[in-house]
């Protein structure tokens, strides 16, 4: 088969065609409550072999810069669904470029989930797993601690950073951003207080070497100054997972990938340490081997690995 190569390492190219075999899937749109909608796709095995999987849901919710069918949530969503789960993968107004043009407002992403959760709730599904990655994982485990929507069961986070500010400042700071962190936590704060809704006021910015020593394209980062503030900002309490996963209320699987770029070794223990000091029931926490940050080449083992935790999520389970 062939491969390509990208930054993040060699991964397979998708074979469109065959990984939706024995699948029934719908086109689904979601509308928020502030007027925006969302594209998505659920997923549903087309035979029912094992109906209690078939009636658990899993919503699948994308990480940084992505969207709900490519990299990691497109094959999460079809490895699931082809072990009989039902898959909802959606957009939120962090997915694509939204970051780069000043809507994507991370603060407000409940309001995408709220919408996700309606349509799976009209189709009749009353058991939901929420499942992210990378930022995915920080959205889904602030929701379920903000909402705890009753028919939510379980959350899954897949590379989950501890803190995304942390995580951004560290990758500046080791590549010597200009202009760096807190040069950028001062202009904006300058720039948008005391009225960080303001619209009229946000501006495009770039920030050199965000992600590599050099000043290709490639290296840099574009942010505007809200979408900057409330996503990696000092002061987004949403993007901190270390402070809201104590107060998870469902049991949690902290999926993470053993040579991780972007999210430490220790990260994984913290989390799990401090969701067990809080009000989560349980928590499984395991790392796949030699994985990168997106898991090339280990799809078997991630889908196992989520798999087994979500059959204890069905009823006798």
């Amino acid at each position: 088969m062939t491969r390509v190569v990208h930054r993040g390492g060699r991964r397979r190219v998708p074979v469109f065609g065959r990984d939706d075999r024995g699948l029934a899937i719908d086109l689904v749109m979601t509308h928020t409550e502030d007027g925006q909608n969302w594209d998505g796709m659920l997923f549903r095995p087309a035979d029912v072999e094992d109906a209690r999987r078939r009636r658990l849901a899993v919503l699948v919710i994308h990480g940084s810069v992505g969207n709900y069918l490519t990299g990691v949530p497109r094959r999460v969503s079809f490895g699931l669904a082809n072990a009989g789960f039902s898959v909802m993968s959606v957009n939120t107004r962090m997915a694509n470029y939204g970051v780069f043009f000043g809507g994507g407002l991370m603060h407000r992403t409940p309001l995408d989930l709220d919408a996700a959760l309606q349509v799976l709730r009209r189709r009749g599904f009353r058991r939901i797993v929420l499942l992210g990655f990378s930022m995915g994982s920080t959205i889904v485990t602030h929701y379920q601690a903000l909402r705890l929507p009753p028919d939510v069961v379980g959350v899954c986070t897949l590379a989950h950073p501890a803190s995304l500010p942390a995580a951004l400042r560290l990758r500046w700071d080791h590549f010597g951003a200009e202009p760096g962190y807190q040069e950028v936590a001062e202009t904006v704060h300058n720039r948008l207080a005391p009225d960080f809704e303001d619209a009229s006021r946000d501006r495009i910015f770039l920030v050199r070497r965000a992600r590599g020593f050099g000043d290709r394209p490639l290296d840099c980062e574009i942010w505007t100054y809200r979408t900057w503030w409330h996503a990696r900002g000092p002061r987004a309490p949403h993007a901190e997972s270390r402070l809201r996963v104590g107060h998870v209320t469902v049991p949690l699987a902290i999926i993470q990938a053993g040579e991780d770029e972007l999210v430490r070794e220790g990260e994984g223990p913290e989390l799990e340490a401090l969701a067990r000091q809080g009000d989560c029931p349980s928590v499984y926490r395991t790392t796949i081997p030699d994985a990168d940050h997106v898991f090339t080449g280990l799809d078997a083992e991630l889908i196992d690995a989520v798999v087994g935790w979500l059959d204890l999520r069905l009823p006798g389970g």
